[in-house]
């Protein structure tokens, strides 16, 4: 296995139950996020193109008054 060089990781968003946003089934991701090895923020933090375009459409969705099915 290859080590892992990046200098920089992503920093991801969370949804309201604890899930990271831009993979809310893997309880993995979560767990991962919870002890500290996924880094996570809120507002202009997060740096992850995935979870930054779910928020997005999430805020959409919620100006317009959908819901999203679960």
């Amino acid at each position: 296995m290859k080590n892992d060089d990046r200098t920089r990781r992503d920093v991801h968003a969370l949804d309201d139950e604890g899930m990271v946003l831009c993979n809310p089934r893997d309880k993995e991701a979560s767990h991962r996020a919870a002890v500290g090895d996924i880094s996570t923020g809120q507002g202009n933090e997060v740096t992850c193109p995935k979870c930054l375009s779910r928020r997005r459409s999430l805020g959409q969705k919620e100006q317009s008054g959908e819901t999203e099915p679960s």
